[in-house]
């Protein structure tokens, strides 16, 4: 051997060995350690003997030298080269002992009797380095053989085609992948048109264990450095000309691996991003790596002899691929290595890279609903306290005797009916609380933010857990003892829930009346579009700011998903075919197709009109007729008025509304000259005597607001203008809607011999004679 050759063998600083020695590196370079050590002491015991030998006049360097030849091989010691000292390299010796016979035991070689007792004994010496040796080619050895795995993947490379073993590989991988791609397809199934992945909307602790789920998964797939690891392998054997197994098999076995290793990733990360309950992660991982892993099961089954006897000798058989130390192979080997550790760490940048993206965009509300439209239903609390914008120290300081002073906020309060569907319509989500959405109240018009009004906001409550209505200047009491938490006006049960249009159908909700009305029932929808199909087909599915899409209706259609025809432009009365309100117009000015004051969804009529509108009230006067509006009189009342009557057209009297309001010089001048409106409030519409001026220029419809507008309070003749009230509905115009004439609907009709404790509305008495038949109608062009 050259001395080059031996300088390759040389023991290296463990960052510049070749990367493929990785692990036996660190148990080569102690024994080589040890090798050193030894020849060290030896080096010591001969220059000893030198010492002692020149005192005795013997010559011990010969004895050495002669000894030095190992083998007692001329050639072998003509070639041994020195160190800088003159000594033999011991090292190289000990590495060619590799690849030559084990030599004979000299003997003559002897401890000299003046060496100190800690000195070694040339045989001693001798035996150690050897045994070092006999160490070092244990670990070569160990190190350069690569079985193969225990899975029924591998009767694909050792068994023959049209074999039984080999059968059962094929339906070892037939059975996995079959179970992904199913596993695979029920996560897909879960999207929808505006969230294909159904990815979900999670908490911190659910995000972390997703980032979790993603490192885990990874570390747990080894179908995919094994299948990368066996391709290594088969070039290893090409390289050196062997073929122990065919390369072709290898190849297929090591693809079959890689498909099961990628589905199962596919698997695992849409579980992550769609799940988002903690356990609900955990338990998904745990069943799809026994999918993964049913080659293994199979193949332990046949290797225990369940299946077969045939199969259970092929199973306990061990296969091994000895590995080449020649230069190609070693290389091979190194690259082969740094694929699989860089295949390792792109997958897992891979997959947590797109967790990252879909972090990110969580934050944005991206997938799940930024705009909803919710309603609220029928509920009403009568006596809800309202932050008034007067400041106040005790309630004297407040100017009305309803009123009451809070000291919390040192404001007072004005107690008062609350109508929650005038809370209806749009709210968009506008940054998070309890790490879920906030939604806010938008205005009434296009739901665009109001300027002025202060909005109400649906949030989730982490002190309760649930999610709740709340008002910042409405509050369920004023006392510090009956104050719920978060101030809420509707909540839900607890949930951890994200999604409010699935929770308005699936949970349990409380409504605040006074005292907790339960199991109410209200609707929230998305306002957002996936498709032309979600606009009836009559509008475009577009992009706008704050929400995702939205419909663009044609010509003729409005609505969220342009669901409703244009009204009619001229409706009647079914009273008076001659009494008409027109349709109240904007003249697009809001750019939106529509032609019309718009709010909540809906159009404004209107009429000029003076005296009593007995036009759009009950038709006739009863006379003598008691029973005429199916009211009975009070348990205690006088029989001399009935308190639901028209006595005649003219006089007022007799009638709440009109017997009220007509004591003020006010109402008398208005009576000649007013406006009749018509207009939506969120569930119902309303009829409102008001000033003679409105009109489309002068009404503010993107500040209205049915409830701030006091449409209808229940408190007294200042804020009250409603006449006349319909039965809930959902309709795009009045026509063909049941209507009510109201009477004794307020706070200031209490009081005298009568007894007015009514419903929130007060009596409504209905201006049709049966249920469906309308009172306004639709005039045609």
């Amino acid at each position: 051997m050259t001395n080059s050759t031996f300088a390759d063998e040389e023991k290296l600083p463990i960052d510049e060995q070749d990367e493929d020695e990785q692990p036996w590196r660190s148990e080569f370079n102690s024994l080589l350690d040890r090798m050193e050590t030894l020849e060290q002491q030896y080096q010591q015991q001969q220059q000893q003997q030198q010492h002692e030998g020149a005192t005795k006049g013997v010559t011990f360097c010969d004895e050495v030298h002669s000894n030095n030849r190992l083998y007692d091989d001329p050639t072998s010691a003509a070639e041994e080269p020195e160190t800088k000292n003159g000594t033999t390299n011991l090292r190289r010796h000990s590495l060619v002992r590799l690849l030559m016979p084990k030599p004979k035991q000299n003997n003559r070689a002897q401890r000299s009797h003046s060496a100190p007792e800690t000195t070694l004994s040339r045989s001693s010496l001798q035996y150690n380095i050897q045994e070092s040796v006999f160490g070092l080619e244990q670990v070569e050895a160990r190190y350069d053989e690569f079985h193969l795995p225990e899975s029924s993947y591998t009767f694909l490379i050792t068994e023959p085609i049209l074999s039984a073993p080999f059968a059962v590989g094929l339906i070892a991988y037939a059975v996995s992948i079959a179970c992904l791609a199913l596993a695979l397809q029920n996560e897909l199934d879960n999207g929808s048109d505006d969230n294909p992945y159904s990815i979900a909307e999670v908490t911190t602790t659910v995000r972390i264990v997703q980032y979790l789920g993603c490192i885990i998964g990874v570390i747990m797939d080894d179908e995919i450095p094994t299948g990368l690891e066996l391709i290594g392998k088969a070039l290893e054997q090409k390289t050196d000309g062997e073929k122990v197994f065919p390369m072709s098999k290898i190849i297929f076995s090591s693809i079959l691996r890689l498909s099961i290793g990628a589905m199962f990733l596919a698997c695992l990360f849409l579980v992550v991003v769609q799940e988002s309950n903690v356990l609900d992660i955990f338990f998904d991982m745990i069943a799809l790596e026994f999918v993964e892993t049913i080659d293994d099961v199979i193949f332990e089954l046949c290797k225990r002899g369940f299946f077969s006897r045939r199969l259970k000798v092929v199973a306990n058989q061990e296969y091994v691929i000895q590995c080449s130390s020649s230069r190609d192979a070693r290389r091979v080997r190194k690259w082969s290595k740094r694929f699989i550790r860089a295949m390792y760490f792109s997958t897992a940048i891979i997959l947590l890279s797109g967790l990252s993206i879909i972090t990110e965009r969580q934050f944005e509300g991206a997938f799940g609903c930024r705009s909803l439209i919710i309603d609220f239903g029928d509920g009403v609390w009568e006596d809800a306290w309202v932050m008034l914008d007067q400041k106040c120290s005790v309630d004297s300081d407040c100017n009305n005797a309803n009123h009451r002073c809070y000291s919390g906020d040192g404001f007072c309060y004005e107690n008062r009916l609350l109508i929650y569907s005038h809370f209806n319509g749009y709210y968009n989500q506008e940054g998070n609380a309890g790490e879920r959405p906030r939604y806010v109240e938008r205005n009434k018009e296009k739901g665009d933010p109001f300027k002025s009004t202060i909005p109400a906001e649906l949030w989730y409550c982490e002190d309760i857990e649930s999610w709740v209505l709340s008002h910042p200047k409405i509050r369920p009491s004023l006392d510090a003892d009956e104050i719920n938490e978060c101030n809420w006006l509707l909540r839900s049960g607890e949930t951890e829930e994200f999604d409010l249009v699935e929770l308005s159908t699936a949970e349990q909700w409380f409504l605040w009346k006074g005292q907790i009305q339960k199991d109410y029932h209200f609707q929230v929808s998305c306002a957002e579009c996936a498709n032309d199909a979600e606009c009836n087909y009559f509008g475009k599915c577009k992009s706008e700011p704050d929400v995702d899409q939205k419909c663009d209706c044609i010509p003729g259609r409005f609505g969220v998903f342009c669901e409703h025809e244009i009204p009619c432009e001229v409706i009647r009365s079914e009273k008076d075919p001659n009494t008409t309100l027109k349709i109240v117009k904007d003249l697009d000015k809001d750019g939106d197709n529509i032609n019309f004051v718009n709010i909540y969804g809906r159009p404004l009529y209107q009429a000029k009109m003076n005296g009593k509108p007995i036009s759009v009230m009950r038709r006739g006067y009863p006379g003598q007729e008691e029973q005429y509006f199916e009211v009975k009189y009070p348990v205690n009342a006088s029989a001399e008025v009935a308190p639901h009557k028209h006595e005649s057209p003219v006089e007022y009297f007799d009638d709440d509304f009109f017997e009220i309001y007509n004591k003020s010089t006010s109402f008398q001048q208005l009576m000649s000259n007013y406006t009749f409106l018509l207009r939506y409030t969120g569930r119902r519409w309303y009829g409102q005597i008001l000033d003679p001026g409105l009109s489309g220029e002068t009404f503010k419809e993107e500040e209205y607001h049915a409830f701030w507008m006091n449409s209808f309070s229940g408190l007294g003749q200042d804020d009250n203008s409603t006449l006349i009230i319909s039965e809930p509905t959902s309709k795009n115009s009045p026509v063909d809607v049941d209507f009510f004439e109201m009477r004794r609907r307020n706070k200031v009709f209490e009081g005298g011999i009568y007894d007015y404790d009514y419903s929130p509305y007060g009596v409504m008495i209905p201006l049709v004679a049966h249920d469906g038949a309308g009172f306004f109608h639709c005039n045609k062009p």
